[in-house]
């Protein structure tokens, strides 16, 4: 009998053992994983499901507009990869890019592109592009112009970029003589 009472003493005590490191271990598996969740806002980490931005219209009729963009060319060709830099004086670096293909499309937010830059394919003639600065709660404090993207791939036309020169070709046409 005297055995049978040490057996289940020992057997209590390595359960209660047992429990203790489990209770405990899911205690560090909430620190941990509040720590990577604070870290990830520090980081601006901007994951799908960070902040919604759901299926609804977005507007930012009432935002300042008071970032500029820097980059753009008068023209691109279809596949041309573009570059856009948002400058302000806003001291933010929340940042995410709209797009859209036309003005009568609603705004879509660019994925991956939570930079004060963007890239894009110039795959669409017309597609507008818009950067929006958000303060550290998520409300948008200033946006940019409507940024056009053009694409003229001189169909018809005499005009053929890959044998001009890089230094005598100037991407602006204005001294060409032919439409966009």
């Amino acid at each position: 009998m005297k055995k049978c009472w040490q057996v289940g003493i020992i057997l209590g005590f390595i359960s209660f053992l047992f429990i203790a490191g489990c209770q405990a271990g899911n205690g560090e598996a909430d620190s941990q994983e509040e720590e990577t969740d604070s870290q990830e806002e520090a980081e601006g980490n901007h994951e799908e499901g960070d902040h919604d931005h759901g299926g609804e219209a977005v507007s930012f009729d009432d935002v300042p507009e008071n970032i500029e963009i820097e980059g753009l060319s008068d023209h691109y060709h279809t596949g041309d990869v573009f570059r856009l830099e948002a400058v302000t004086e806003e001291n933010l670096d929340h940042w995410h890019w709209y797009i859209r293909d036309s003005s009568e499309e609603e705004w879509t937010v660019a994925e991956d592109q939570y930079e004060d830059s963007y890239m894009g394919d110039a795959e669409v003639d017309g597609q507008e592009v818009l950067a929006v600065l958000y303060d550290d709660d998520h409300n948008p404090v200033a946006k940019s112009p409507v940024t056009e993207i053009t694409i003229d791939d001189h169909e018809g036309e005499d005009h053929d970029h890959e044998d001009a020169d890089e230094e005598d070709h100037d991407h602006n046409h204005e001294e060409e003589d032919h439409d966009h």
